[in-house]
């Protein structure tokens, strides 16, 4: 969202800036702004997503089961990782990204530790190192 529709809040000069003086909606409304924009939000997308989902869901999975290669979805998600680790890391945080994703394929494979396992722990892993490591 950061890098669409959402980039006003984040970044979008020469109105909207980040760095080094920041100046966007986060620093001209306030927290309760930000709830009561975000509410309306999250209540006109239930309006509109929720019928959508409910009638139509079942028919768009068995449509892209059917019509679009696994190749093709697995590209898309693989894009989606690569934009977003670029952005946060530039090529160093995409080389992060594939690494860990190298490794958690090996423990899979090789050691059979299940991908909800790998979650919970990628999950925890700042607060272990922190534990760990007494940061």
């Amino acid at each position: 969202m950061a890098l669409g529709p959402a980039a006003p809040l984040f970044n979008a000069p020469p109105v909207f800036t980040s760095a080094p003086e920041m100046h966007n909606l986060h620093t001209l409304m306030t927290p309760l702004e930000f709830f009561v924009y975000g509410l309306i939000g999250i209540f006109a997308a239930a309006l509109i997503a929720y019928p959508f989902s409910m009638n139509y869901a079942r028919r768009a999975s068995a449509w892209v089961l059917r019509k679009v290669s696994q190749e093709a979805i697995i590209s898309m998600f693989t894009g989606l990782i690569v934009v977003l680790s670029y952005s946060e890391g530039g090529l160093v945080g995409v080389g992060i990204a594939v690494t860990v994703a190298m490794f958690g394929g090996i423990l899979n494979r090789y050691f059979g530790i299940h991908t909800g396992v790998q979650f919970m722990t990628y999950y925890a892993s700042a607060w272990m190192v922190s534990k760990l490591f007494g940061i």
